[in-house]
């Protein structure tokens, strides 16, 4: 049987219609694995906190087995790019598939607290590889509007997962912190979809034009201010996602189910702000960027000053949904933007903008809150940043991309 896999990639962006949806449904669901390195882990830290008991730095220790892996992904990415172009997308992709399962799961067998974060960090690496990869696979595969949705499927296979796997991960604690970490393996349930159905590509050091080795044509300016706005962006978005349990429990004590509600509603949100970008996209990606972070400045405002739940929610879920808008606008633009030779290092830099805004997010909250004397405080303050650094960094962004 002749398997779409055995179709190979050549140097330019395939039609529209001539490759199936089901490669980038594929590719799309990738990006649940990056969020399951760090939810499935979130919900055992306390279990694993007693397990070591005695190890000097406890605390410290725990909090970088859980963020090292998003360190890790921000400071590769942008290398594992580069190397996708020149080795290919596919072939990168297959072998970090097995490396994520490897490095995920030997925390199951391993008994020292140091080896655990080492074995996350190369998972990390991984991490990186399965999402620049998988995103510049994506642009390779399909243009325009089909491209445009796949993207944005990634966008709400992220926030569904952060749901699923933040439950999987709760329950999962119940017979031990360990056990979490088996779920790793389901990427070796994926490689098998990976290797039948998503055609493998050239890599582009052969397959492009001595121009593009070089990187000639590059665009620099409008990648750069892109990537640029993609980091406030996850600062932004962050504040929302990590910082729900401490902003409820400062207006009132809550039970652990009702922070998990509410982080679903938030995720919720961004869904539904990803369903909004078909929408949204045939305005200027200046128009769209600067809307973006005015409701993300107006989202962290209204939680700072939030005097009850309920309100404090609803700037919770302003902000989800603003991050989903601008997830999808921003990665779409970078695709765009970019020629087959250039698109796995363009897809690295992306993903090293957003992993470090991630990374950078708890920090930034936790020294504004130092300074200011509160958590709301500091919050404010961040919404503050948002509005005007964002807000000056939308008004350079291009256009639109080439072929958009």
């Amino acid at each position: 049987m002749h398997s779409i896999a055995s179709t190979v990639i050549g140097a330019e962006t395939r039609t529209e219609t001539e490759v199936p949806l089901v490669p980038g449904i594929i590719l799309a669901a990738l990006a649940c694995l990056p969020i399951a390195g760090t939810l499935l882990v979130a919900q055992v830290l306390p279990q694993m906190e007693a397990a070591f008991a005695g190890t000097p730095d406890l605390r410290a220790r725990v909090s970088i087995a859980l963020t090292i892996p998003a360190l890790v992904i921000a400071l590769c990415s942008w290398g594992t790019g580069w190397l996708a172009d020149r080795v290919g997308r596919h072939r990168l992709l297959v072998a970090a598939l097995l490396l994520y399962a490897l490095f995920g799961l030997l925390p199951l067998v391993l008994h020292s607290l140091d080896a655990i974060i080492a074995s996350r960090a190369a998972m990390g690496v991984a991490e990186g590889i399965i999402m620049t990869c998988s995103t510049a696979l994506t642009g390779d595969l399909y243009a325009g509007k089909r491209r445009e949705r796949l993207l944005s499927l990634q966008t709400a296979c992220a926030s569904a997962a952060a749901v699923v796997f933040a439950i999987i991960g709760g329950l999962l604690g119940n017979f031990g912190w360990r056990t979490p970490f088996a779920v790793y393996a389901v990427a070796l349930l994926v490689l098998p979809l990976v290797l039948v159905f998503v055609p493998a590509d050239r890599p582009a050091v052969r397959s492009a034009g001595k121009g593009r080795q070089t990187g000639e044509g590059h665009p620099l300016a409008p990648l750069a201010a892109i990537c640029a706005a993609t980091v406030v962006m996850s600062l932004a978005f962050y504040v929302a996602q990590i910082q729900t349990p401490f902003l409820l429990n400062a207006l009132g004590p809550v039970a652990p189910s009702t922070v998990g509600m509410v982080s679903a509603m938030t995720n919720i949100a961004v869904v539904a702000g990803t369903a909004c970008f078909p929408v949204l996209r045939r305005y200027p990606l200046s128009v769209t960027g600067l809307s973006t972070f005015m409701l993300l400045a107006a989202g962290l405002m209204i939680a700072a000053m939030a005097t009850a739940h309920a309100s404090l929610v609803a700037g919770l879920i302003l902000t989800g949904f603003a991050g989903g808008i601008a997830l999808p606008t921003l990665l779409n633009s970078v695709m765009a933007l970019l020629s087959f030779a250039q698109r796995g290092q363009g897809a690295g830099l992306w993903q090293s903008s957003f992993w470090a805004g991630q990374f950078a997010s708890p920090i930034l909250v936790v020294v504004l809150a130092d300074l200011a004397g509160s958590l709301q405080t500091a919050v404010a303050l961040t919404a503050a940043v948002t509005l005007c650094l964002g807000g000056g960094m939308a008004l350079l962004l291009p256009r639109r991309g080439q072929d958009s």
